[in-house]
């Protein structure tokens, strides 16, 4: 009986050891990718008022050509979720389209639907194929 004892002691003693060597933390952990090369840079976004639209620009950095669509989209201020010019606003989506010209940079949307006397800000969804997104900084524009 005394040899099975000390043959679970000595089988639990090196669990124990096992156990506590693959516990903890090794390393920081390292980005797969730089920050450069995760998603393209959107650039030179502008909105600007034009009779009865606003017109979007804006330049795209990707020079990996990882970008396969682009969402747009809009908030407008005053609208449910969008109370205030400083609160948090919520998104819809009005637009989006593919990016097979890999060697274009420059980019422009109409909104059609903008109205007369409204404040809207626009964002925009860079999408790779496996649907990963990273949105732009906003930019806001008064439809006067």
């Amino acid at each position: 009986m005394k040899k099975s004892s000390v043959k679970n002691k000595t089988l639990w003693g090196v669990v124990l050891v096992l156990l506590l060597a693959g516990c903890g933390l090794k390393a920081n952990p390292e980005p797969l990718l730089t920050a450069a090369l995760q998603m393209p840079v959107v650039q030179e976004l502008t909105a600007k008022p034009d009779e009865n639209t606003i017109v979007l620009t804006w330049t795209l950095n990707d020079p990996a050509g990882r970008t396969s669509y682009i969402g747009i989209e809009r908030s407008r201020l005053g609208s449910p979720g969008n109370a205030c010019k400083d609160c948090p606003r919520t998104f819809e989506k009005i637009g989006q389209f593919r990016v097979d010209d890999r060697k274009k940079r420059e980019y422009s949307f109409t909104d059609s639907l903008a109205e007369k006397d409204q404040t809207y800000s626009y964002r925009l969804k860079l999408c790779d194929e496996a649907d990963v997104c990273s949105e732009s900084q906003a930019i806001e524009a008064d439809m006067k």
